[in-house]
């Protein structure tokens, strides 16, 4: 198991400190970055995230389409977010995506599969999360690297779980 160090980076100390919190992480994986992508869009991430359920909003259709610009809801741990796609690299094996929890926080995540060879791949997150409320603020408070950390080890666990 690989697991990089993260890096984390706060805003600066103001009357809006502790506002913003960016984090980053990667992991390995025993797959192709082609085949390892797929989990990490909307309808593949329902293989591994515990009662990930994601609505299409726009475009109107039955799954939610895995392109710049989608938009789609989930309920999820008693919150309702709204996510935008707002970038996809299928040759570049990236996805980036805006999530917005109305009155809480105003999230933006990034996943980049990088091909360690045929088989192998690496994946790196980072995530920068805003807090727009003393909600929001709580949870920007509550990002520790060791609770990243462990959060990249759990999403390496469930995925290898869901490819096998």
């Amino acid at each position: 198991m690989t697991i990089a160090p993260n890096s984390r980076s706060r805003s600066p100390k103001n009357t809006n400190a502790n506002r913003q919190v960016a984090v980053e992480g990667s992991f390995e994986l025993d797959a192709s970055a082609d085949s390892a992508l797929a989990f990490f869009t909307p309808e593949g991430e329902r293989a591994w995230v515990k009662g990930w359920n994601p609505k299409p909003v726009y475009p109107p259709q039955a799954e939610v389409a895995f392109q710049a610009n989608s938009v789609f809801r989930v309920d999820q741990a008693g919150e309702r977010s709204l996510w935008t796609i707002i970038g996809v690299g299928s040759q570049e094996h990236t996805a980036e995506y805006v999530c917005v929890v109305q009155g809480v926080r105003l999230s933006r995540v990034r996943v980049e599969v990088e091909p360690l060879g045929s088989r192998r791949c690496r994946v790196r997150v980072r995530y920068v999360h805003t807090g727009t409320s003393e909600k929001g603020l709580d949870f920007v408070a509550g990002i520790t690297d060791e609770a990243f950390a462990q959060k990249m080890r759990d999403w390496q666990r469930m995925v290898s779980a869901a490819m096998r």
